[in-house]
């Protein structure tokens, strides 16, 4: 469990979406005059995948009560596990598969931004990542509701 120090000096749980918030910010930046709007893009498109993922493991987590998820699992992939897990859930609800699907794209522009030296697109590519993390936790909401 992550957490941060409260002004008082209290543990307080960290909000995952504070990510999408700050992945909102780096992308609105049109104009940027020290040159670093790629770095931009492609950090909105990472905090983009980090709070979805992060809010979909703590559903499977606490809410599903799944058990690999308490521990540090050494025997899994969680990236790849939480998606699969949405993916292929036993109620095969709708929202669940489509968390799961979503999740996994939002992977792989993540993984992108994070690793390719060359993106083309990128502009798109960050507003593609913001629309799924969008969809993902008004999904994961709805869930919970």
């Amino acid at each position: 469990m992550i957490y941060i120090l409260g002004l008082n000096g209290n543990k307080m749980r960290f909000d995952w979406s504070e990510y999408l918030n700050l992945a909102q910010e780096l992308a609105a930046t049109n104009s940027d005059c020290s040159g670093n709007r790629e770095a931009k893009l492609r950090s909105a498109i990472s905090r983009a995948y980090y709070s979805t993922f992060c809010l979909a493991r703590n559903y499977l987590r606490d809410i599903e009560k799944d058990p690999r998820l308490f521990r540090k699992n050494r025997d899994i992939n969680e990236h790849q596990y939480v998606a699969k897990e949405f993916i292929y859930h036993p109620t095969q609800l709708k929202n669940m598969v489509k968390i799961g699907e979503n999740l996994s794209r939002l992977r792989e522009l993540r993984n992108k931004a994070d690793y390719e030296d060359t993106m083309f697109n990128l502009q798109r590519e960050a507003r593609t990542a913001l629309m799924l993390a969008e969809n993902i936790i008004s999904a994961l909401s709805k869930l919970t509701q």
